[in-house]
């Protein structure tokens, strides 16, 4: 799935040691170590834990990504898993999905440019991961120093602002990197991508792209965003957003009945690829 947990290995100490298995473990207070690769194109901030936790945010090439390591394994067949991140004066954890890594103690997240925002945050840090077998959550707390430069330096180097002036005015926010639309909203014209051509002779058998767009009242979608994409490398994301001007999506009917609206609303979703044998 990933491989770029080689990369990191050869720039960064992520420990890998077992996590804390309990409903919080001793806040230990860590700062960001920050990497530049030029040749690479990397930008990486990275930072770890007794408890084995370690996280990294990194820009490479132009391709934004956060990662977290030294999790409780996620089960064999799974290929995603929500996450719990609260950080700073948040008041409620916001859960979001990630996407296993080879290694799986190890997940991507989806949405790794929001997710680095509230980690520049600094303060309390929990990270939570849901039971996955009927037993306790895993809740990890830690506290980082409240500087916010190290993180900055990542997304400046992938282009993307401290402040997404998308979130600051929308109305509303939906989407968290799940498979498919958020419960709010549905297809009214579906977005017809193709797989692209190949790059230097390969092409993925399938992937996955995300992407967050404000919407008009008649359910166009403007101002869009690539939030991630995987495998990254085979342009699937200009493929998506070449098909979005003739896509419109509509309020889904429980929405439609309490009374929301489509202007303003911006949408986190993902479109998925997969070759059809």
């Amino acid at each position: 799935m990933h491989n770029c947990l080689r990369f990191i290995f050869a720039f960064a100490a992520l420990a890998a040691g077992a996590p804390v298995m309990a409903q919080e473990s001793a806040p230990q207070s860590e700062d960001w170590t920050v990497t530049s690769v030029p040749e690479r194109k990397a930008v990486l901030a990275t930072i770890d834990f007794t408890s084995g936790l370690a996280i990294a945010a990194r820009c490479v090439d132009g391709a934004y990504d956060v990662l977290i390591s030294g999790l409780p394994e996620a089960p064999r067949r799974d290929m995603s898993r929500e996450l719990g991140i609260q950080a700073g004066d948040q008041e409620e954890p916001y859960t979001s999905v990630w996407t296993v890594g080879t290694q799986r103690n190890t997940a991507f997240s989806r949405i790794p440019a929001v997710v680095a925002r509230d980690l520049a945050k600094g303060g309390k840090l929990q990270v939570i991961v849901p039971s996955t077998s009927g037993g306790p959550r895993t809740r990890y707390v830690m506290d980082l120093d409240p500087s916010s430069t190290a993180i900055e330096q990542t997304l400046t180097a992938c282009g993307r602002p401290m402040i997404d002036p998308r979130e600051a005015r929308a109305k509303e926010i939906d989407g968290n990197g799940q498979d498919g639309l958020p419960d709010t909203v549905q297809w009214q014209t579906m977005p017809r991508p193709v797989f692209p051509a190949s790059v230097n002779g390969r092409s993925p058998l399938e992937g996955y792209v995300v992407l967050s767009c404000v919407l008009t009242d008649a359910g166009q979608m403007t101002e869009c965003q690539t939030e991630s994409e995987q495998p990254a490398g085979y342009n699937l994301w200009q493929s998506v957003e070449r098909s979005l001007p003739r896509a419109r999506l509509k309020l889904s009917e429980q929405a439609a009945a309490a009374g929301l609206s489509l202007a303003g609303r911006m949408v986190r979703f993902s479109v998925t690829f997969k070759m059809e044998p």
